[in-house]
């Protein structure tokens, strides 16, 4: 099923590589990977080097784009026999070799082709810029840290320096002698702030510093991903230029969450009259969040009821209002590559990169193997329908599921609406249905996610148009619940959650389909930003799924039953100190 195009780029035709000239550019000789007009192709068959090429005939429209997304393998010269062309990689040596080379002195030696070694790289590279990408939003996580910090405590440290002076003006027509005892106080605020203050200095410049040196290896490395040609990245890797081992541990390290504050208190004695230092604990301030859209597509679909990344290009999406599951490329526009006859209620992906599904006409979970297009049965509870499910880094499935003859949101004493946790060995280890006082944790488990607390969160649908995100912890238990901000709602709009997402830092986000909104937590359920996304473009917002460079993707609904343009937008997400 093809998709239509948000954004049409315009072609520009590619001139002749030889001449350079925009006449008759309709060749390509496979070897070379190069385009030429008429002329130059004669010219290029003529050449010793180049005799036994393979010239193909090409549409020049076509030309740009098939040349964009080559990748030259075959004609990388020796360098060692200048006229000979690399055909192998040496895994013992770590280069490319020519024929000659083999020959001359790696006979015996670990040999493969040049495009696997290439492939091989350019993943761990990509795996990579993963790493430093998340390892920059540690940094930036770290300096907001720093900055909230800053701001608490000079609060704290005026509210204190001006308590000391109402307390001395209060009492210094009694006692003169306090006024000394008011500056000395006064003075170890000034040398605590101090302290302080160099304290904060200095964090701020060690994250400068990290930052800055993670940044520069970023583009180093960026420059090698987006090139065509397999000699950077196999130079690049075979050198060792930046590794894994370069991205430092910036785990969350918090400031002491104490200083000195002045209490006023009347005694007999100086210091109990006037009041002393104490230790108090700094007011907690949330970061700020914001959200902006980068990108959008438009499906030919009504809805994107679900979106899951398979990778950095491919995507897998459904619409449960029909009975397909539809494999897409992505890139400036998206193109239905596979549909699949399967009504998908829920899926997630594991790490084999193979998809789970939780199909809404069965009653099992099924595995799709990705490289085959392959779909068959995983899981199956007898007597239950399977709904949100989700594949934990710890290889667990979580599913939640209610009983096959049950209504959606109509509990009875027979009804059962539980979770359960799955091993990828099919064996049920632990399920979740009831509080410790008995009390029934879900009425319709609709989505589940984990986060880095391997906490378990889930969309309880409670009707069709309103919800709650409940957060359980390993033992089952409610840590806590969010019902939406009160200050965006009416009779009409109630908070109606449709999907969940966790980022590498531990922060929440909830799809509001009625109400066009975006909801950011933190992992203790603190509401950073409501944010109504109907200015950006992002109406009735479905489903979520975060790709490897932390992008969060939202699929929407196209907003009647009659239109089929559903948008699929990608939105990029910030946090500044509070």
């Amino acid at each position: 099923m093809a998709f239509s195009q948000i954004i049409r780029r315009t072609q520009i035709p590619e001139p002749c590589n030889f001449c350079e000239t925009d006449a008759n550019v309709n060749w390509k000789c496979v070897q070379c990977n190069t385009l030429m007009c008429e002329q130059c192709k004669i010219i290029h068959l003529k050449l010793q080097t180049s005799i036994t090429h393979d010239i193909n005939y090409v549409k020049r429209s076509e030309a740009k784009i098939e040349k964009e997304h080559t990748t030259i393998y075959d004609n990388i010269p020796c360098h060692i026999h200048r006229s000979k062309l690399n055909c192998m990689f040496c895994r013992t040596c770590d280069y490319l070799v020519c024929p000659e080379c083999i020959i001359a002195s790696h006979k015996k030696h670990d040999l493969d082709s040049i495009d696997i070694v290439y492939n091989e790289r350019m993943n761990t590279l990509k795996e990579l810029a993963s790493g430093f990408s998340k390892a920059i939003t540690l940094c930036e996580i770290e300096d907001s840290k720093v900055k909230d910090f800053k701001t608490k405590y000079n609060k704290c440290f005026n509210e204190s320096v001006q308590k000391v002076y109402q307390q001395e003006q209060m009492i210094k027509d009694e006692v003169s002698k306090y006024h000394e005892y008011a500056k000395a106080l006064r003075d170890q605020l000034e040398n605590e702030k101090k302290r302080i203050e160099h304290s904060i200095t200095y964090k701020e410049r060690q994250n400068e510093n990290i930052k800055e040196t993670l940044l520069n290896k970023q583009s180093k490395l960026q420059e090698v991903l987006e090139s065509n040609h397999a000699k950077q990245v196999l130079k690049f890797s075979a050198h060792s230029e930046c590794s894994a081992k370069d991205i430092p541990d910036l785990s969350f390290r918090d400031f002491l969450k104490q200083t000195k504050e002045f209490i006023p208190i009347k005694l007999k004695i100086a210091t109990n009259l006037f009041g002393s230092l104490h230790k108090t604990k700094l007011p907690k301030g949330l970061p700020q969040v914001n959200l902006y859209v980068i990108k959008s597509y438009t499906t030919d679909q009504k809805m994107v009821y679900r979106v899951l990344l398979i990778d950095d290009t491919t995507a897998c999406i459904s619409n449960h209002m029909t009975t397909f599951l539809h494999k897409i490329n992505i890139d400036d526009t998206t193109k239905a590559v596979k549909d699949m006859s399967v009504n998908v209620n829920d899926m997630s992906i594991t790490s084999s990169n193979d998809v789970l599904l939780s199909l809404s006409d069965g009653f099992d979970v099924c595995l799709l193997t990705t490289k085959t297009g392959e779909i068959k049965p995983f899981l199956s509870v007898p007597s239950m329908i399977p709904l949100g499910i989700h594949f934990t880094k710890q290889n667990e499935v979580i599913f939640g599921v209610r009983e096959r003859r049950g209504v959606n949101y109509n509990l009875t004493d027979k009804s059962c609406r539980k979770i359960i946790i799955f091993g990828m060995d099919g064996k049920q280890k632990q399920s979740y249905e009831y509080d410790k006082h008995k009390q029934r944790l879900f009425t319709f488990p609709a989505k589940i996610k984990s986060n880095v607390n391997r906490d378990i969160l889930v969309i309880d649908k409670t009707s069709y148009k309103a919800g709650k995100v409940v957060v359980l912890d390993r033992e089952g238990q409610i840590k806590w619940t969010y019902q939406g901000n009160p200050q965006i709602y009416s009779e009409d709009k109630l908070f109606n959650p449709t999907d969940i997402v966790t980022t590498s830092v531990g922060l929440v986000i909830v799809s509001d389909v009625i109400n066009h909104a975006l909801h950011v937590l933190s992992r203790e359920g603190d509401l950073l930003i409501c944010k109504i996304m109907k200015d950006q473009g992002i109406t009735y917002p479905v489903s979520l799924n975060i790709d490897s460079k932390g992008q969060l993707w939202v699929g929407c609904y196209s907003g009647n039953e009659q239109r089929t343009d559903a948008k699929l937008h990608v939105v990029k997400m910030s946090l500044n100190p509070n």
